[in-house]
């Protein structure tokens, strides 16, 4: 172990997990207990371990029958136990895959990210809308129905591709490209970290086509042999649903924690939660030490990145955390700080450079392998490493808006609102709440005889709910630099100043 690392727990596994040894270890170990279930508008929906696996390979073996064009295909993750299986079956099978949250903006626009690749195939819930010039599929279709006889999948490959949608560093959507291996190495780094068991239940309160989702929570569940928890929607009672159930490990956004604490009983812990982790921005001292009060455990801040995996988070241990710390480098982890100029050191304050084993290998839009120095990955975020190795996010990069844990590119917003006839000039940017969550905001030059009120229908109907902006500023002019740049600095002055006209 070296400095700054998080303790490997003794026991731990070091063979490099393999997909298909996950989900036959499980069948075998507990065929009859509930591995994948899924909290709906009205029920919950469970698969066993024996039926996960079963499916699994039914989707596999579809998904390698399917004649479409070469290419990645498109999942619209909904978190239910047949899209769980259909993702294990299109990795099994060594379908490169790109994971979307059904409620998506990207798909439905034709100049986004997405239809640049371009796709091959669409796969997703039985009342899939399709998208013209993509062969489509649904859950059931890849689970339930038999493949053609004589179908045969080729042998799993550590090499297949995960591809996610992430902000990037300039704000502009883009697809990392993962891989399977990384994938469960990653949810085996969880796994030992947090001492996960086939005798817990983790419990996602996040999309399982984030990284945190995807491999805190389904990565660690297949590769310990826990039981996996989720909610197509998040909502504070299907939590409470979920912890009488007996959920033991928790995974959520800081507004989630924010939002669930205040209906979570004050007369004592609820259900058995021994493990409760936070990533997606930061979690302020007040969120955590409320949700702590609630949960009986502390929440732990995890650190980490789509195109990294994992960096750093705090564990349970004896010794109290740093106010404010997000833990400890994560086993695996190399780090640098540059401190100013070209100079780097193992601590201090400065922009943050890693190298860690689920490193990822580039981006899938065209934007070529990723910026590396010496092998080392800038994070993007100020921070700052003591003599112990506790990891501090000092400021973040400020790319995107952190929308409770999503992340919103302002520029793709700003694109959308300037397909308005009605819009002259707009400029969009994140500022924060009275809770202290970001917002969006626009800022716009209106034409004659339109409102505000009208580009935010506009809007709605190309936006995610949570892409829309919360506050639209009209304004008659925005400042500029003497070079004819938008001053963002006397932008937010004349927004704070109250001048022009706030809707939201």
């Amino acid at each position: 172990m070296t400095d700054g690392e998080a303790p490997r727990p003794t026991g731990g596994s070091s063979a490099a997990p393999t997909l298909t040894g996950c989900l036959r270890a499980g069948a075998e170990r507990a065929p009859d207990a509930v591995a994948v279930s899924t909290r709906g508008s009205a029920a919950w929906q469970d698969m066993t371990f024996a039926e996960l696996h079963e499916a699994a390979l039914t989707a596999a073996a579809n998904a390698t029958a399917w004649e479409r064009p070469a290419g990645p295909v498109v999942v619209l993750v909904d978190n239910t136990p047949t899209c769980v299986a259909t993702m294990l079956g299109l990795f099994l099978a060594g379908t490169d895959t790109l994971l979307v949250e059904r409620e998506n903006s990207h798909l439905m626009e034709a100049r986004s990210v997405i239809h640049r690749l371009p796709p091959a195939g669409l796969v997703g819930p039985s009342d899939i809308s399709p998208v013209p010039g993509l062969a489509h599929r649904t859950f059931d279709e890849l689970v339930s129905v038999p493949a053609p006889a004589g179908t045969v999948v080729r042998r799993e490959d550590p090499a297949t591709a995960v591809l996610q949608l992430t902000s990037g560093s300039t704000g502009e959507p883009r697809i990392t490209r993962q891989t399977l291996g990384n994938t469960l190495t990653g949810g085996a780094l969880y796994r030992d970290i947090h001492r996960i068991t086939a005798a817990d239940t983790v419990l996602a309160m996040v999309p399982l086509a984030h990284s945190f989702g995807l491999v805190g929570a389904l990565a660690t569940a297949l590769v310990s042999g826990a039981g996996l928890r989720t909610m197509t929607r998040f909502r504070p009672g299907v939590v409470l649903e979920a912890l009488d159930a007996g959920s033991t490990v928790l995974l959520g956004t800081p507004l989630v924690y924010q939002l669930m604490t205040p209906v979570l009983p004050r007369t004592g812990p609820r259900g058995k939660v021994r493990v409760a982790l936070s990533s997606g921005g930061p979690l302020t001292s007040d969120s955590a030490k409320a949700a702590a009060a609630r949960l009986g455990v502390p929440v732990h801040q995890v650190y980490g990145s789509t195109e990294t995996g994992l960096i750093a988070c705090r564990h349970d241990r004896d010794e109290p955390w740093p106010e404010d710390s997000a833990g400890v480098m994560a086993p695996g982890v190399d780090w640098r700080v540059r401190t100013g100029c070209s100079r780097t050191a193992a601590h201090g304050r400065g922009h943050l450079l890693v190298r860690t084993s689920t490193m990822f290998e580039g981006y899938e839009d065209g934007g070529g392998p990723p910026s590396m120095e010496d092998g080392y990955l800038a994070c993007g975020d100020l921070t700052e490493v003591d003599e112990d190795g506790h990891v501090f996010v000092v400021g973040r990069k400020d790319a995107f808006v952190n929308v409770g844990g999503r992340k919103v590119s302002p520029r793709r917003v700003e694109n959308v609102v300037a397909e308005h006839p009605g819009v002259s000039e707009v400029l969009v940017f994140g500022a924060p709440s009275r809770t202290g969550e970001e917002e969006v905001h626009a800022a716009l030059v209106l034409r004659p005889d339109n409102d505000a009120a009208d580009v935010l229908t506009f809007c709605r109907a190309r936006l995610m709910p949570y892409e829309v902006p919360h506050r639209v500023h009209v304004l008659t002019a925005l400042p500029r630099t003497g070079m004819g740049k938008i001053d963002r600095h006397r932008l937010r002055e004349t927004v704070t100043a109250g001048k022009g006209t706030t809707t939201g």
